[in-house]
């Protein structure tokens, strides 16, 4: 990632956590309510987060360490809900957000290796 984008998309990131951590740990009473299946809404929301965190790093190692981070925020944060009034913490829940960083990390490593495929045909 290049210098200028790379503070843009730290920012990004760090809004996007505040967002999920925000968003998760609202009381239930003033949480959003949002007319989709539960499950549905964990899996996009760390899904997109995994695809957020992808690029960071150069290596497949690095963003194994990546995932497996996401996924602990993604548990912690189930965790947390235990102390939010009307929330629950759920195993299921954290089971969609794996699911969804699992998915996040495979269509980025697709989008990659496309790019790469593309990338050097490109080249003479």
């Amino acid at each position: 990632m290049r210098p200028p984008f790379r503070s843009l998309h730290r920012i990004l990131t760090g809004f996007y956590i505040l967002c999920i951590a925000t968003l998760s740990l609202l009381p239930a009473e003033e949480a959003i309510a949002l007319n989709i299946w539960d499950k549905a809404q964990h899996y996009v929301a760390y899904g997109l987060f995994m695809l957020l965190v992808f690029p960071t790093a150069k290596t497949h190692a690095t963003r194994l360490k990546l995932a497996a981070g996401v996924i602990g925020f993604s548990v912690l944060i189930e965790l947390a809900q235990y102390f939010s009034p009307g929330r629950d913490t759920s195993a299921k829940d954290a089971i969609a957000n794996s699911l969804g960083v699992v998915s996040g990390y495979l269509f980025g490593w697709l989008l990659l290796t496309l790019y790469r495929l593309g990338h050097n045909r490109a080249k003479p």
